[in-house]
This record gives structure tokens, C-alpha cells and sequence, in this order.
């Protein structure tokens, strides 16, 4: 009997080894996706606010008619909401349009009025990488962190995140600023970006991230920027109590 049980305790634990291993052989692939050029894991790596540049794409009004993933207003606001963010933190930002005189329209105006001297940049291709004026902008911030939005996820946001990782950038990808038609296209932009190990992130998320400290004199404008209720009422109190 003891001897049976010791058979049976043996067998569990290599069960459990080979759980184990297969587990570390999965998550390998991602891990080292994960690793760019220079070194770093962009997994581990925080979003920086002198390294980075914002990259969004196509955030056009015909295109945004057509998103079901997310409510288009909550689309709207988050990608405005980044801008002004990265603007209060110093951060610059990239915009592109497919052809926006012809079927996908212009860019939303929300957004061009959130940057004002911020050109559009008309393309025809379909990634954005591949637009010399795209790459010429971007290589002309000097910056290595490459934060992308665009509508919809899969195409205009995934497209150039793995474009721009194989050329050597930590590339990371907005998805509450992005947007697609239907659930799975979200589901193959996500699987399609944790293969290549392209992190994913939410808009806040990013901007706090590269805000790092609540003392920072440019917190209250990146809050602001945000426009989260919550967050507006602890700014009112914050000020409030300040005062007294």
C-alpha cells in the first residue's frame, strides 16, 4: 500500500513538473517578443514622457459610425482625452488620415480642435508605417516609445504597433482610444499584439504612467486633460482643503 502511494505521489508531481514546464514554454515566446532592439522589455519598461510619441491613426468620422465594440461617445472622449494629455505633459503627437476627402471622411472634429496646430497627414496606405511622412515624423522626435491609437484596432492601431517594433521601437497600443466593428476583430488585434509581445494599455493608464508623481506641477492640468469625474472631485477637494 505504501508502496502504491509513493507510485501515485510520483506520478502527480512529474504531472505537475510538466504543467509546469509546458506553462514556461508558453509564456517564452511572448517574453522575448517583448524585448526590443535596445534591450528593454516593453513589459516592464514605464511609458516615459521624454521618450515617447503619440501616434494616432485615423480616428475619422465615416470610420467611427461603424465601431460597436465600445460606445462611440466613450471613443470620442478617451481619444480626445489622451491628446490633451499628452500635450499638457510635453508629449508629441502624430495625427493620420486615409484619404479624408474621399469614403472614411475627416478626422473627427473633437479631436482637431483638441490640437490645433497639430497637421493631419493624408495617406493612402493602408499602414501607417508605411507612410514616408508618417516615419519622417515620427523619426524626427528622436523619441523611442511609440504610443498608437487608431480606428479600427486590428488595421490602423495593430498594423504599425508591429511595423514599428520590428524597426527597433517599444510600440504600445491605446485600446480604449482605438476602436472596431464587432467583437472579433477586437479579439484578433489583441491576440495578433500579445503574440508579437506589444503591450497593451488604456488611455489613463498611459498618461499617469508618464506623470509618475501627483507632486508634479503639470498633475493637475494632465487630470484635467483626463476629464474623469472621480477625479475632478478629489482635484475640487484636493483645492478646497488647500486653501484652508
Amino acid at each position: 500500500m505504501k508502496h502504491s502511494k509513493l507510485i501515485q505521489a510520483g506520478a502527480i508531481a512529474a504531472l505537475a513538473f510538466s504543467l509546469f514546464a509546458a506553462n514556461v514554454a508558453a509564456a517564452a515566446p511572448v517574453a522575448a517578443a517583448a524585448t526590443n532592439i535596445q534591450g528593454g522589455n516593453a513589459y516592464l519598461d514605464p511609458q516615459s514622457r521624454d521618450d515617447t510619441v503619440l501616434l494616432l491613426v485615423d480616428h475619422q468620422v465615416g470610420l467611427f459610425t461603424g465601431v460597436r465594440d465600445m460606445p462611440v461617445a466613450e471613443l470620442r472622449h478617451n481619444v480626445v482625452a489622451l491628446a490633451k494629455a499628452a500635450q499638457a505633459l510635453g508629449v508629441p503627437v502624430i495625427m493620420t488620415a486615409t484619404m479624408p476627402d474621399g469614403m472614411w471622411g475627416p478626422t473627427i472634429p473633437e479631436l482637431r480642435a483638441a490640437l490645433p496646430g497639430v497637421p493631419v497627414i493624408n495617406r493612402t496606405v493602408v499602414n501607417a508605417w508605411e507612410d514616408p511622412q508618417v516615419q519622417a515624423a515620427i523619426r524626427k522626435t528622436g523619441r523611442k516609445q511609440i504610443l498608437i491609437a487608431g480606428v479600427s484596432l486590428e488595421v490602423c492601431a495593430t498594423f504599425p504597433a508591429l511595423s514599428a517594433k520590428a524597426a527597433g521601437y517599444d510600440a504600445r497600443v491605446v485600446l480604449d482610444a482605438s476602436g472596431t466593428f464587432n467583437d472579433a476583430k477586437r479579439t484578433v488585434g489583441l491576440q495578433r499584439l500579445a503574440g508579437a509581445g506589444v503591450p497593451v494599455t488604456d488611455y489613463a493608464t498611459a498618461a499617469v504612467e508618464m506623470l509618475r508623481d501627483n507632486t508634479d506641477p503639470k498633475a493637475q492640468d494632465v487630470y484635467a486633460a483626463l476629464d474623469m469625474p472621480f477625479a475632478g472631485l478629489v482635484w475640487q477637494l484636493h483645492s478646497a482643503f488647500g486653501k484652508q
